[in-house]
């Protein structure tokens, strides 16, 4: 299955191993909770969706390359104890606690947060010493004396023998007491798993285009040739870094990426046409209903190819900006409480001037369940990062307000409440000029591409994209509410044209 259908299949298992009865039980008893393994040719996401799944689920995520651990790493450390059997007092062995166990009951004390995943990653590469003891974990939830903590999932990865020299088959009786899922690439499910995460709109228009360049895992003459879901999105994410800094993605550059030479001279070919593109059709004119002549006509005489890269251009230029606009609308929602409380408590000198440095305080150092050892950084990163530049500079406008010699409750108050509002209607803006863009660039489209269907590809990207639904939802765009109904117009076509086929067969 794909990677989409896994994360799905992950989340109802997690679900249902969670699940308590009215006694407050687990309706599945823990030592009958079925660890989940995955298998799959490596890149393809597993470690990225079980992350996810954590934080979707508001719960702890450890995680772990099994390959790294020896055997006294995962079983502890022993020492010697005594005990008393019939009297008599005998020196036995003991162990300590199990570092990737430890690991379980330490985010559960940072976290609040009594449940989790424990994800294991290259489960089926274990080293000789250590293969027993992991199959001892599998099957008994133990590493050595040590049992997980109720309440926590296991769910692991491996590769299949044929991507990884030193991976092996497990038993039938230990496959026996394992969930499997198997599980393969798929480049549409990957697509839009990047509309999602906003990633570089050349590697996402190149793939469109280009599908079989998605994946690629084989021995070579020189070592193995490695082009996975996971380089395609390392590539996007260093491309966004190199343009930021201005400095120069070259073919060397994504060689590093995406290990097969012939993927990476194609990407890299088609990466200098991209950027081209993009100084020839300036994009910033287009959304702000500025198109000159030159433009509209480059456009009008372009190959299917140019077109393709241009609405990606188009689509990346707008999620940008929506996205930006959303996460400032959703971080003023999350201060507005700290501002009411600091304007009613009727705070002056030294308090008002640590009031919003304490709550700035407490913001970052809230638990965060769901994402101990995940790297993503989405939607909520930046709708925090918003929320902590808003307290900040509340705290700056409380404090010169409070040092000032005519300074009343009332007056720094007013003061802070004037900052907020400055930023509320400056979120406004960015709003209303969003929906602007938004048809801006749908009326260029129809005007330049008569009869194309580049603007019915534009409303499927942005579709995807449930940021820019909200938006649309709540702001409005007359231009992408149209083509919306025009592509479920087409979309309805094409199933009455599939179902009048199936009749003539």
């Amino acid at each position: 299955m794909d990677i989409s259908r896994a994360h799905t299949q992950i989340v109802g298992a997690v679900k249902a191993y969670l699940s308590r009865d009215e006694h407050g039980l687990y309706r599945i008893p823990f030592h009958m909770q079925r660890p989940i393994i995955m298998f799959g040719p490596p890149g393809v996401g597993k470690t990225a969706i079980v992350a996810q799944i954590a934080e979707e689920l508001g719960i702890n995520f450890v995680a772990y390359s099994i390959t790294h651990h020896t055997r006294q790493s995962a079983l502890g450390l022993p020492f010697i104890t005594t005990k008393t059997y019939g009297g008599k007092e005998y020196a036995v062995s003991e162990y300590t606690m199990s570092e990737i166990i430890g690991s379980a009951y330490d985010a559960i004390e940072e976290s609040g947060v009594s449940e989790g995943i424990l994800f294991l990653d290259e489960v089926n590469c274990v080293s000789e010493t250590l293969a027993p003891a992991m199959l001892q974990f599998l099957q008994y939830k133990t590493f050595g004396q040590h049992r997980l903590p109720e309440g926590w999932v296991i769910v692991c990865a491996g590769n299949p023998p044929e991507y990884n020299r030193s991976a092996r088959e497990f038993d039938p009786v230990t496959m026996d007491r394992l969930k499997r899922i198997d599980v393969e690439p798929d480049v549409d499910v990957w697509l839009a798993y990047a509309a999602e995460r906003n990633l570089h709109p050349a590697v996402v228009t190149y793939l469109q285009t280009k599908p079989g360049a998605f994946y690629k895992v084989q021995a070579g003459v020189r070592g193995s040739l490695m082009v996975t879901a996971r380089g395609w999105e390392d590539l996007s994410r260093i491309i966004g870094a190199f343009e930021a800094e201005g400095l120069v993605v070259d073919r060397d550059l994504i060689g590093q990426y995406l290990q097969d030479p012939d993927t990476a001279d194609g990407f890299a070919v088609y990466y200098r046409l991209f950027r081209k593109y993009r100084d020839d059709y300036k994009i910033p004119g287009i959304l702000a209903g500025e198109v000159d002549d030159a433009v509209r006509a480059r456009a009008a005489a372009a190959p299917f190819d140019e077109r393709t890269v241009l609405v990606g251009l188009i689509s990346e230029a707008l999620r940008s900006r929506i996205h930006n606009s959303m996460a400032l609308e959703e971080a003023l929602r999350r201060v507005r409480g700290e501002v009411s409380d600091f304007c009613h408590r009727g705070l002056s000198g030294e308090d008002a001037a640590t009031f919003f440095a304490k709550r700035i305080a407490e913001v970052q150092a809230a638990p965060d369940a769901g994402k101990k050892t995940s790297a993503d950084v989405g939607e909520r990163q930046i709708i925090r990062a918003e929320q902590l530049r808003l307290l900040e500079s509340f705290r700056v406008c409380a404090a010169a307000a409070a040092s000032e010699p005519d300074a009343s409750p009332e007056s720094i108050a007013r003061e802070v409440k004037a900052a907020y509002n400055a930023e509320a209607l400056r979120q406004a803006d960015l709003a209303k000029s969003c929906s602007f863009a938004l048809d801006a660039a749908f009326r260029f489209l129809d005007s330049a591409l008569e009869d194309g269907e580049e603007p019915l590809l534009l409303v499927t990207k942005l579709s995807g994209d449930a940021t820019v639904v909200k938006h649309v939802a709540e702001h409005g765009s007359r231009e992408f509410l149209g083509h919306s109904k025009s592509l479920m117009f087409s979309q309805r076509n094409l199933e009455l044209l599939k179902d009048v086929d199936a009749l003539k067969d």
